[in-house]
């Protein structure tokens, strides 16, 4: 393996001249210490499970009827406004009554979900659906599928600014409007579509097939997906899922007519993004309380300047942290490495040669560099001060002065390295201004005295910190799991009319965000966040005038369908032994 030194101050240009251009597609697909290695990113083989005399999963694309039913279907969940918002706590405080509204909706919208499936309910609006094979017919016990999304969505920040009203659900003959109509209830309306679907069919499952809705999964999740787990846990055993599947990844997307690319023409080949692992996060907690008084005679430093003074040194100081890194397991280097195989005429000239470092470190800051900040930000650690408060009046000192920072961790780091770099970059401010200090939240019985003269205190709390998550398994070769799910993924795409002609490469990548399955780790090694929409079909997530196309729902569809039938009657055997070609319908 080459190293690869990154010189400080370097420019893009002199570093993607200090690394060596393959000359051969054996260096292109890397050696190591002369050891010849495995094939990189091999395309999956087809998985089409045209075998079980169910209806084909293309009939979503081409029944008209279907795709008004649908858009019905998403229109009318939209229109329920399931927001959540940090200070939300209790699921039985009014502040939540929209979801019981939700949950009177998919009644009426999923009839024989209802009748012919098991649901219940957790801390009141957590949401477990399953549907059971006939009770002798799981006798290999194979293990269950479990599909997750969540109810809830963000609030709307000034209505006015939306072209359709957030909560009119309004279909335009192309895309849904409206908050969740992409995060997600497009992804809850399609799993209970399909499920409906398959009931009508009078379909039985060979293995359970199990559907988990959180319903604060916007904030942090602790009440919905956090009382969820312990009972899948229990009732199916650690790793006692086949997979999970949840919303997130960054759906189907081309290289061609990039920004880095050094042609600009189409791309033929479609990666597809599930994302199989999440970095890690915590927030720091600044509390500080400082004696008060007339603005007319200040202190040297307000409290509003000593929290100032933190927050800029948070920003400013041991910033090597932030180094990113593409190690051997980043699930990133998977993707990169899909790209340099499949996509060579649309990748830098100097990104095979990049992988093939052992100068980790290096090789992700010149990719950084030259994809954005979207790529840098899977590769390294983040933080941003996100919440700033003080001060009630201009001629009154502040006495309460609480500041937020929030950090996603990388891979290759522990939010325990994050917070003591933090206690270090602290600790001398707070000498410097003879301040008093805890590193966990203080309760009202240790409160300082603020008139004693010591100064004044601050808090720390370190909050909820997570560590980043485990990264399931991407190999065809060794994950019989991951092959069949990435072959059905490959199926589905390359059959559906907008991508005909297009080969689909499915690769794993990593979340710079959480979601709910945060709390599933235990139930199966195979945890993918995949919301499957191609570029440009799924919009304005968290912002104004969120919409989906709707035959980007309608393909999400497909995925899920063909997901349960794929797996339904399957026993870990290798792809090849099932495999056929879809054909046109």
């Amino acid at each position: 393996m080459r190293s690869l030194i990154l010189p400080v101050g370097i420019s893009l240009l002199s570093l993607a001249a200090s690394f060596t251009i393959p000359s051969s597609p054996q260096q292109i697909l890397g050696t190591s210490n002369s050891e010849t290695t495995k094939e990189k990113c091999p395309l999956p083989l087809k998985v089409t499970p045209d075998y079980d005399g169910l209806l084909s999963s293309l009939r979503y694309l081409q029944d008209e009827d279907i795709l008004q039913r649908q858009a019905t279907r998403l229109s009318r969940a939209v229109q329920v406004p399931t927001t959540v918002t940090d200070s939300m706590k209790d699921p039985y405080d009014e502040s939540f009554a929209a979801f019981v509204d939700f949950h009177e909706l998919l009644a009426k919208l999923f009839p024989l979900i209802h009748s012919k499936s098991r649901v219940e309910r957790v801390n009141r609006l957590g949401l477990i659906i399953t549907v059971n094979p006939p009770q002798k017919a799981n006798k290999r016990q194979r293990k269950p599928l479990l599909f997750t999304a969540h109810q809830d969505v963000v609030p709307i920040n000034d209505a006015s600014d939306w072209t359709h009203p957030p909560f009119s659900g309004h279909f335009d003959g192309e895309f849904l409007w409206g908050r969740g109509s992409s995060d997600c209830k497009n992804g809850l309306i399609g799993l209970l579509s399909v499920i409906e679907d398959l009931l009508e069919q009078d379909w039985t499952p060979s293995r359970p097939v199990v559907l988990a809705f959180g319903f604060d999964e916007e904030s942090r999740g602790f009440l919905g997906a956090g009382s969820i787990a312990p009972i899948l846990e229990e009732r199916y055993g650690k790793d006692g899922f086949e997979f999970i599947l949840d919303e997130g990844g960054t759906g189907l997307s081309t290289l061609g007519s990039s920004s880095f690319s050094s042609i600009f023409e189409e791309d033929n080949v479609i990666y597809a993004l599930p994302d199989v692992s999440e970095k890690g996060a915590i927030d720091i907690i600044l509390s500080l309380s400082v004696p008060g008084g007339h603005s007319s005679i200040p202190p040297k430093h307000t409290g509003v300047g000593i929290m100032s003074e933190i927050i800029y040194n948070l920003e400013n100081t041991e910033l090597d942290i932030f180094t990113p890194s593409l190690g051997p397991d980043h699930p990133s280097r998977r993707m990169l490495e899909c790209q340099v195989r499949h996509s060579p005429q649309f990748v830098e000239d100097w990104l095979p040669s990049a992988l093939d470092s052992d100068d980790y470190a290096a090789a992700a800051e010149a990719i950084a560099q030259s994809r954005g900040e979207g790529i840098r930000f899977t590769l390294q650690s983040s933080q941003a001060a996100d919440i700033f408060n003080g001060g009630v009046k201009s001629n009154a000192l502040p006495e309460k002065i609480q500041a937020v920072v929030n950090y996603r961790v990388g891979l290759h780091q522990t939010p325990k390295l994050v917070q003591e770099r933090a206690e270090r970059i602290i600790a001398p401010i707070v000498e410097k201004h003879n301040l008093t200090w805890s590193k966990a939240s203080i309760s009202a019985s240790d409160e300082v005295d603020i008139a004693s003269g010591t100064g004044g205190h601050l808090a720390l709390t370190f909050n909820a910190p997570l560590s980043p998550a485990p990264v399931s398994p991407t190999d065809i070769e060794t994950s019989p799991v991951w092959a069949r799910f990435a072959g059905v993924a490959r199926s589905v795409f390359e059959s559906v009319p907008s991508l005909k002609g297009k080969t689909v490469v499915v690769s794993g990548d990593i979340m710079t965000g959480n979601t709910d399955t945060r709390f599933y780790w235990n139930l199966s090694r195979n945890i993918y966040r995949w919301s499957p929409a191609r570029e440009g079909r799924a919009l304005n997530i968290h912002t104004v005038d969120e919409r989906i196309g709707i035959d980007a729902h309608l393909e999400g569809m497909m995925l899920y369908y063909d997901l349960i039938r794929g797996f339904d009657l399957w026993d870990g055997a290798p792809v090849q032994d099932e495999v056929t070609e879809r054909q046109d319908i």
